[in-house]
Formats: structure tokens, C-alpha cells, sequence
């Protein structure tokens, strides 16, 4: 597959690319699946050696990582405590969730309404291409179909009418989780909560690239120069996610490293000694942990006992964002998040 072919390319097609590398290496991380799916794809060498925030490799990492995080929120792919993944066959049936969901919205699309049973007998007749019995595709589909729906008028994307289903008229969002959240947040939702949810959904991978600009603008705004920052990358980093040099007025340079994780799990004391050790490896000036979620209380004395260790939880992520506007703005004095960063993620600024 070629990038371009990739860029064109539909998230069901990705979705499968993860489940062959899966099955082909079954002990296997994220970041190493990332990998075996990026090797399937013909970058040049140039494409390949540039890791700055916002290049095509990147880029692509970023969306492999989104498409991966939505197959594990939905249970395709299941992580042990370990981090090694593994599909899970239970779920994985001959027509997705989201195909169906794809389905069901585009057959809403123009105004059109419809009720379950009608949705079903379309949605058999276009999904009638498989292997199974008919009586396992009829529990099947019902049950996805069922499962489906519930999702949808949960996030606020349809609505009913009598017993029928059909599409709420919203063009400025998809018809997905990030959407649903977006959709809170300008309705009068709570800004930061939406925010970070909104984050989340786009994947360990974007929120690596997002923290590396974030804090470059940060210490730009603190009055540093940026030598260089960039993405690490790869399944063996180190524990290293993300680098910053920068300089001050006097000539005063810094080696930040930075690791991240855009997960909803607090981290732990045994996280932060891991980061901690792979910063003094790396001979760092000083390390960033920077989560969307919290410090377990005794991470965070570990944290407070070193004067060159940082951690930055969701809130003050919140807060660097606001500062820095970048995934957030002021609209006439509201606050407000910065839609289109979270809508055209592959494009470059």
C-alpha cells in the first residue's frame, strides 16, 4: 500500500491491516503493532527519517493508533496486564460494529427515517454476503444492529419518533464518539471534561505528537528557544516517547525527555520509577510525564522528591492548552475547544 493509497483508504481497511499483523505476531504491543501495520506501507527513506510533529510518517502512526484505540474500546482487541494484545474472537463476527454503524448512517442520511425491524431487513440484505448459517447471521446482526442503535442515541446521534430512528441534522460533527463530545462541549458542556475526553479518543499516538507541540509552545510562551522537538517513535524508544531542546536568553540548554499516556488508568509509583530511570539513562535534563488521567498519591511523592521530574496529569494539561491555545480558544470571551484539531488530524498546520 502506498501513503497515498493509506490516506484513501477507509478505517475498515485499517482495521483489518491490525487484525493480520495481530494474528501474524501474537505477542505483540501496541507500539509494535503500530509498526508491523507502518511496514505494510511504502514510505521513502526521506518520509521515514522525519519524525517531526505533523510528518507524513507521523501522521499515519497517529491514525493507525486512533483506529486501534476504538478497536480495544470495543473490545476487538483485548490488552492483558502486560500490554501484550490479542484479538478477541468472541467479538470479532462476520459483519463490525462499524460496518453496521457506517451502514445505519449512511442509510439515515437525506432525512430518511425508519424503524428497527425495517433497518434490520435493509441492513440483511446488504450484509447477506457471508459463510455463516442463516440463523447465525440472524442473531448476529440483530444483536450488532441492536447495539448499534443503543450507542448512537446515546451519543446524541439519532433521536426517535414514535418508533421510528433517524439522524439528528448536525453536519459540524461525525457520527462517532469524538463527535458526541465536541457536540456536549459546545451545547454548554463542561469544557475540560469534554476536552480530555475528546483527547482521549484520538489515540496514544496523537496525544504523543499533540503533548511534544503543546509543550514546545509552552516553553516558546515561557520565553525558551526550540532547537529541536520531536516524536520518538517506535516499539523500542525506551521509554522515551517525545524529546525537547531548548535554550534560554543566556545560552542554557535543556535535553527534556518526555513520556506520555493517553489512558484513563492512574499511573502508578512503579511508572513513574521506570520513566525516572530511562531519563537518567538517557542523561536527560530533566523528564515530563505527562497522562490524561492522575497520580496515584504515592507517585506523586516520588515525583515531588525530585527536583528534575515533572508530572503533568489532565488538568494542568487543560490548563497548558488554555495558556498556550492550542486545542483550545476564546470565541468572544467563551472558552471553547479548538474543533478543528480534533477534526483534521492528519492535516499539517
Amino acid at each position: 500500500m502506498t501513503y497515498n493509497e493509506f490516506l484513501k483508504a477507509g478505517d475498515e481497511s485499517i482495521r483489518t491491516m491490525l487484525y493480520e499483523a495481530l494474528t501474524a505476531a501474537p505477542e505483540i504491543r501496541r507500539k509494535q503493532l503500530i509498526e508491523a501495520v507502518i511496514s505494510k506501507i511504502s514510505f521513502s527513506s526521506q518520509q521515514l527519517r522525519n519524525t517531526a510533529p505533523g510528518s507524513e510518517l507521523v501522521a499515519a502512526k497517529s491514525r493507525i493508533g486512533m483506529i486501534l484505540t476504538a478497536a480495544m474500546k470495543s473490545n476487538y482487541i483485548l490488552e492483558d496486564e502486560l500490554g501484550y494484545l490479542s484479538l478477541n474472537s468472541a467479538e470479532i463476527n462476520f459483519v463490525s460494529k462499524y460496518q453496521c454503524r457506517d451502514y445505519i448512517i449512511s442509510t439515515l442520511e437525506g432525512g430518511n427515517s425508519y424503524t428497527k425491524q425495517e433497518l434490520y431487513r435493509m441492513a440483511e440484505e446488504h450484509f447477506c454476503d457471508c459463510k455463516l448459517s442463516s440463523e447465525e447471521k440472524d442473531l448476529q446482526l440483530r444483536s450488532i444492529l441492536g447495539q448499534v442503535l443503543a450507542r448512537l442515541e446515546e451519543e446524541g446521534h439519532i433521536c426517535r419518533c414514535g418508533d421510528k430512528v433517524s439522524l439528528i441534522s448536525d453536519r459540524r460533527y461525525p457520527s462517532t464518539e469524538l463527535g458526541c463530545y465536541l457536540r456536549e462541549a459546545a451545547l454548554g458542556g463542561s469544557i475540560e471534561k469534554f476536552f480530555l475526553k475528546a483527547v482521549h479518543t484520538m489515540g496514544g499516538e496523537w496525544f504523543e505528537v499533540y503533548a511534544v507541540e503543546l509543550l514546545e509552545k509552552y516553553f516558546k510562551k515561557c520565553g525558551k528557544s526550540i532547537i529541536s522537538a520531536s516524536v520518538s517513535g517506535g516499539s523500542n524508544d525506551g521509554g522515551i516517547d517525545g524529546i525537547i531542546n531548548t535554550q534560554d536568553w543566556l545560552g542554557y540548554r535543556e535535553l527534556i525527555l518526555m513520556q506520555m499516556k493517553n489512558r484513563n488508568a492512574i499511573i502508578t509509583p512503579k511508572d513513574v520509577r521506570e520513566f525516572y530511570g530511562a531519563v537518567c539513562a538517557e542523561q536527560g535534563s530533566r523528564g515530563l510525564y505527562v497522562t490524561i488521567s492522575s497520580f496515584h498519591s504515592e507517585a506523586q511523592k516520588l515525583i515531588d522528591k525530585v527536583d528534575n521530574l515533572i508530572g503533568i496529569d489532565g488538568h494542568r494539561i487543560f490548563l497548558i492548552a488554555k495558556k498556550c491555545r492550542y486545542g483550545l480558544k476564546f470565541n468572544k470571551g467563551k472558552l471553547i475547544i479548538d474543533e478543528e484539531l480534533f477534526l483534521n488530524p492528519i492535516a499539517k498546520e
